[in-house]
């Protein structure tokens, strides 16, 4: 997106966003403070009504006790119902005057008994006096009845009833004697009509309208025990609302004021005017802002990005923009140019560091490969040899592992300033990686001069270090190849070269070996097998074999050792002295140990259902021995095929021992769980009498290289003999291997060697020969 579009879009969404926020905080503040101004002065209104019902209330209250407090009313109180209507008190008292000056609309006298002494009602349209209407003489009777629960009325009594013809305000006094010393002989009842007139001078001529009606049921509900309660109408109105007791106390007349939100009105439309102003000052402003932007900002931008456009498709670095002006976009071109020259140093720079390692400052794998491919060209014009030297040094890690790497980047250089002392000038010494280096030898006129210099690199290497005071030996693992016999190209020779050195590595460091094509075709063969290795049990290719062991006292066999056979389906039969170390290189042993030791189970079990008690010798690697699990392996198979623990023997190598004490804890928890130990190979790795004291061993097997130089011409059993008796004498039994003479046989036999294996007794065979071996009646061993 286009920094001017992103400016257009941030200044229209500021606008917005303060129009939209100016909007809100009116309508939230504004406009509600004015609804509340008119709920205050309507509220004050439906006060002020109330006080004026209630003064009014009041002032009919003092009017009728000018009669009900009157001897002349006391003495008419006292005469019958017949012949009220024709006293003089009625007719000289009750007129119309009385009527219209009191502003009542009704009167009327009650004597104790509740019967009507006089009741008149006041017509003002006719000006005449008429009788109670029926509304109105109902009206006498509640209010006598309602009285008799509480007849005291000697303050009076005021209230409104709601008749047909509009609410009317009652106001009821006792009446009594001038002094009022003596009892009540009656009740002064006087009545007022609350017509349109009388509302507005209730509601002192304002102009809000006042009305005084029943409450509804939907009125109650809205009350809700609240003092007032306001209502909005559809004409943008506001009523406010007042339920007051009639005059029996009955919570049944609403007091309601009705007026226009005047406040309100004249608040929206200032606030409109003021929005649709502050628009048109936001758009201004907007365009405002657009133009400055457009003239100080982005058309100095667009000025930079053309000037830096121009450098790019120039690909000069020590091009620079012309800065104009003292602004920040000035101070942008400036820093632009210094920042050109640092990276046109920085480039220098680069570029003579990638053709160099940054520690030895021995050219690096680039700058190698272009040296290299140099010297091809020459070779091949000149038709002479050169040699590249693939050099990965042994143990280096060690190194930095016991001393840190300020010893080991100190032994590097001294390695570098060696190797570049004992080569031609025409020659390349070059660092590829953290100990591996690379030495291009040029300009060989024939192979005899390769093995010269190949020997001066090879004593230059081998030459002790004196670093910070420590004597530090160095060996290296070194491959050769030769343009042109090993090859024509330079990655070829370079993948030669280290194919060479791996070997190196894999036959035990410390040497050097050429590339051949032999070579190739081992690594080859190895990566092919290894690979096949990983699927050989799955595919059935493996078969284990079973070398019957003889025991010397009773000469029956009574234990076999299982041997691991492998049919390759691309080579064929291969020797286990080539796949069991491919196996444990890549890690498939564990897997092809778990498979052998499955298979020898079943067979002990086949065995043992046939009626041959044998055990099982099985060979454990000394990977499997540190994998976690090979015990619950050995007991779950055990349990699976209901064999005791004794029914196999594990062997092991001497090499095993020196694995370290992970080995011996192994060991003594296999042993504690019933599996006896055999050392096989005795006497031909790192044979320590202390490794038969510290370690486990319940059985010492002697190899065949001692075996096999038992002849009849040459009878040396003393170092067998030692063996044995030195076996016996620490508790262990003897197994010799490797028996293929009659005289061996009988040799070890008299020695005291506890068992027997060899060809002599009988070759490897196949689990399905074992029950027929076992039962011949004449084996060759026993003729």
């Amino acid at each position: 997106m286009k920094l001017r579009k992103k400016i257009v879009i941030f200044i229209s969404v500021v606008a917005s966003i303060a129009l939209i926020s100016t909007y809100l905080l009116l309508h939230l503040f504004l406009l509600n403070r004015f609804d509340k101004l008119d709920q205050d002065a309507i509220h004050s209104k439906l006060k002020e009504a109330v006080y004026a019902y209630q003064v009014e209330l009041q002032s009919m209250q003092s009017k009728l006790m000018n009669y009900s407090v009157w001897d002349d009313t006391y003495q008419f109180a006292a005469v019958s119902p017949e012949t009220a209507a024709e006293d003089p008190y009625i007719n000289n008292n009750y007129i119309k005057s009385t009527f219209e000056i009191n502003h009542f609309d009704m009167v009327a006298l009650l004597n104790n008994a509740g019967e009507e002494l006089y009741g008149g009602s006041y017509n003002s349209q006719t000006r005449t006096i008429d009788p109670l209407p029926e509304e109105l003489h109902t009206l006498v009777g509640r209010i006598h009845s309602s009285l008799q629960a509480s007849p005291d009325l000697k303050n009076g009594k005021a209230g409104i009833v709601l008749l047909d013809q509009g609410p009317m305000l009652i106001s009821l006094a006792a009446i009594v004697n001038n002094d009022m010393s003596q009892p009540s002989r009656g009740i002064a009842i006087a009545g007022r009509l609350l017509r349109d007139d009388e509302m507005k001078q209730i509601n002192q001529g304002t102009s809000s309208i006042l009305r005084i009606t029943r409450i509804s049921p939907a009125q109650l509900q809205a009350a809700n025990n609240r003092e007032f309660w306001l209502t909005t109408g559809e004409d943008n109105s506001t009523a406010i609302h007042k339920v007051v007791n009639n005059l029996f106390g009955e919570p049944d007349v609403v007091i309601s004021v009705k007026q226009p939100r005047r406040i309100y009105e004249s608040g929206l439309e200032s606030i409109f005017s003021f929005l649709l102003f502050f628009f048109l000052l936001t758009v201004l402003i907007f365009i405002v802002c657009l133009i400055f932007v457009n003239r100080a900002i982005l058309q100095r931008v667009v000025s930079l990005v053309d000037n830096i456009r121009t450098i790019a498709s120039s690909q000069h670095l020590s091009i620079r923009i012309n800065s104009s002006g003292k602004d920040e976009f000035s101070e942008v071109e400036h820093e632009f140019n210094r920042m050109m020259s640092s990276l046109e140093h920085s480039q220098e720079e680069l570029q003579l560091q990638s053709m160099l390692d940054p520690l030895t400052k021995l050219p690096n794998r680039s700058l190698f490969f272009t040296r290299l491919n140099e010297a091809i060209e020459a070779a091949q014009a000149s038709g002479r040899k050169i040699a590249l030297v693939f050099i990965d040094l042994d143990h280096f890690k060690t190194v930095n592992d016991t001393f840190g790497h300020e010893y080991g980047d100190t032994l590097l250089k001294e390695i570098s300033d060696r190797m570049l002392s004992v080569v031609g000038n025409q020659d390349v010494v070059s660092r590829l990686g953290s100990d591996e280096f690379t030495i291009l030898l040029a300009d060989l006129p024939d192979a005899h001069s390769i093995e010269l210099q190949l020997a001066r690199v090879q004593e230059a290497l081998l030459a002790p270090h004196l670093i910070h005071g420590h004597v530090l030996h160095n060996t290296a693992s070194i491959g050769v190849s030769v343009f042109p016999d090993n090859g024509m190209d330079a990655d070829i020779l370079v993948k030669q070269a280290d194919l060479a050195m791996l070997y190196v590595k894999e036959s035990g460091r410390n040497h050097m070996y050429q590339y051949s094509e032999a070579l190739e075709e081992s690594v080859r063969r190895n990566k092919i097998l290894a690979l096949e290795l990983l699927s050989a049990a799955d595919n059935h290719e493996l078969e284990v074999y079973y070398q019957p062991i003889l025991s010397s006292d009773t000469m029956k066999v009574s234990k076999v050792e299982a041997l691991l056979r492998w049919t390759s389906s691309t080579y064929g039969a291969v020797p286990p002295s080539e796949f069991i170390p491919l196996a444990e290189s890549s890690g498939s042993i564990v897997a092809i140990g778990s498979h052998v030791l499955r298979q020898v189970c079943a067979d002990m079990v086949s065995f043992r259902s046939e009626g041959f008690m044998l055990s099982a010798a099985v060979n454990i690697s000394a990977v499997q021995l540190m994998q976690p699990g090979l015990l619950e392996i050995l007991l779950e198979l055990l349990e699976e095929f209901a064999l005791p623990a004794s029914s196999l023997e594990l062997e092991i190598t001497e090499s095993v021992l020196v694995s370290g004490d992970n080995i011996s804890q192994s060991l003594q928890q296999l042993r504690e769980h019933g599996f006896r130990i055999s050392l096989d190979d005795f006497g031909t790795g790192f044979s320590s009498l202390s490794y038969l004291r510290r370690f486990p061993v319940d059985v010492i097997k002697i190899d065949r290289s001692f075996v096999s130089e038992i002849t009849l011409e040459q009878p040396d059993d003393v170092l067998v003999k030692a063996i044995i008796e030195l076996s016996h004498n620490l508790g262990l039994r003897v197994v010799s291997e490797g028996i293929e003479l009659k005289e061996q046989f009988d040799l070890l036999r008299r020695l005291g060697s506890d068992e027997l294996q060899g060809y002599y007794i009988s070759r490897p065979i196949r689990a399905a020969e074992i029950p027929a071996f076992l039962a011949q009646t004449t084996p060759n061993y026993d003729k």
